[in-house]
């Protein structure tokens, strides 16, 4: 289990408390992704396991051999022309919808790879401060699975705010700027030749963790986005960060609900790889700075968790992060990634 309390000078959150009036008090669907060519390096073994070849085969054991035109690859497996590798696994020629990339610990693939990354959690992560010309994005490698008036349902150029608006909750900016979208350029200064990254977002500003995980009332929004993400070419799950806590602040039964959040999430893609989950400090000198304690026991309770810090940074309000500080914790959470996935 990878535990990094470690601090990378960042940490976000957003609570955008039901509507402006209330904002005081609480906290917006698909063009083809791109990728053209590029390889996709992991660690660990390469090639097939040990053990038989099954020819037309739709899947291919654990520790099994390799599957022609297998529509999957089991752990320790290769499936030529699959859709998908399993955790040790080799996905050669990948074309198909699914996770198209290699799997944790495999080798390297011949096709490019779609890193798809989630941006959960509430008004900080929604975006509350105004954007400027210099949060925009002309790079075709940053993509976004629907976003504020944007087509629903697809890929689309990522521009800010990311996540819907209003959103279920009715209260989400139009006009904000939110950290995930600092978050994917910083991640692009590291992107492999040919590879693309996708961000989902899902916040809903002014919102408990409790709608968010089974049972709340955005679990199935957050279901019903992983399951397109899915069907991308050459798709693969990646990572998450994470924003949210103001509106749960003390609450001893927190971490329990992040990792369960976080294991909800990992069974929606239907993987059996950890990927990293970075959480964000609550803002200091707002209402909910002593929330950060529960924000480093949930990092250390998950499989691959991280926090990062919100020192230097300012609010705006009693609960928002102000322009300059959704930046930086925006980067902060692409260079922790980019630290935790080894890019």
């Amino acid at each position: 289990m990878t535990q990094m309390n470690r601090t990378i000078r960042g940490s976000a959150g957003f609570l955008l408390l039901p509507f402006l009036a209330i904002l005081a008090a609480s906290g917006c669907g698909e063009s083809s992704p791109p990728g053209s060519s590029g390889d996709v390096d992991n660690t660990g073994g390469a090639g097939p396991g040990t053990g038989g070849a099954a020819a037309g085969s739709t899947s291919a054991g654990t520790g099994g051999g390799a599957a022609a035109s297998s529509s999957s690859a089991g752990t320790g497996g290769a499936a030529a022309s699959s859709s998908s590798a399993g955790t040790g696994g080799a996905a050669a020629g990948v074309t198909g919808s699914g996770s198209g990339g290699a799997g944790a610990g495999g080798a390297p693939s011949s096709s490019p790879t779609f890193h798809i990354f989630m941006l959960m959690g509430q008004s900080n992560m929604a975006g509350v401060a105004a954007k400027q010309a210099s949060d925009q994005n002309s790079d075709q490698r940053l993509k976004v699975l629907g976003g504020c008036n944007q087509p629903a349902g697809q890929w689309n150029l990522a521009n800010p705010p990311l996540s819907d608006c209003p959103g279920e909750s009715r209260i989400n900016l139009s006009t904000s700027v939110d950290p995930g979208i600092w978050f994917g350029k910083t991640l692009l200064g590291k992107l492999r030749e040919g590879d693309t990254i996708g961000l989902i977002g899902t916040a809903e500003s002014g919102e408990s963790i409790n709608t968010f995980i089974s049972g709340g009332s955005h679990h199935q929004t957050i279901l019903n986005k992983i399951a397109k993400a899915k069907t991308a070419e050459n798709a693969r799950f990646a990572g998450i960060i994470f924003h949210q806590g103001e509106t749960d602040t003390g609450q001893g039964s927190w971490p329990g609900k992040v990792v369960q959040l976080y294991n909800e999430v990992k069974a929606a893609w239907g993987v059996d790889y950890d990927v990293p989950f970075i959480l964000g400090e609550l803002p200091a000198g707002g209402c909910c700075s002593s929330h950060n304690n529960l924000v480093h026991q949930a990092a250390d309770m998950l499989p691959d968790g991280y926090w990062v810090s919100q020192d230097g940074t300012k609010v705006m309000d009693q609960y928002h992060f102000d322009h300059a500080s959704v930046v930086l914790m925006g980067t902060r959470y692409g260079e922790k990634m980019i630290e935790a996935l080894k890019w």
